[in-house]
């Protein structure tokens, strides 16, 4: 999400960052090591959740309602998780022409971001508002 100030009003610009995205690998470490198919668009702080369909591995991961992103490249998302004990996420040797992908889900749109002042401190009012339709 990002904040566009103009004279008198300002513009929130939210950021298409809720997508699920297919996962390629999984690192059983901690911290756990995820890497997507194509760039995520993720942002650090962001909570997420997993479907890792039973032919993949990893089933421990169904089971995480939500865990936060503590690092971030354009395809890789560190996760604040211990998957050291976790069983090996792999694609498996064949796959049907239709099956579930293994997916990252974000939880929320990242960390909260308070709003800012406008960038003029005597403004009251939206430019092109009109109050009282237009009577004084």
């Amino acid at each position: 999400m990002s904040v566009t100030y103009y004279p008198g009003y300002s513009q929130i610009i939210i950021t298409p960052n809720l997508r699920t995205k297919v996962i390629e690998s999984i690192t059983n470490a901690f911290p756990m090591v995820l890497t997507t198919v194509e760039d995520h668009g993720y942002v650090l702080g962001m909570e997420v959740r997993f479907l890792i369909p039973s032919q993949f591995g990893m089933q421990e991961l169904n089971k995480v309602d939500s865990v936060q992103v503590i690092a971030i490249t354009a395809d890789t998302l560190t996760i604040d998780l211990d998957s050291r004990e976790f069983t090996t996420f792999q694609y498996p040797g064949s796959l049907p022409t239709a099956y579930t992908p293994p997916s990252v889900i974000p939880n929320n749109s990242g960390p909260y971001l308070p709003p800012l002042p406008l960038p003029y401190g005597n403004q009251t009012s939206f430019e092109g508002v009109v109050y009282n339709a237009g009577q004084p």
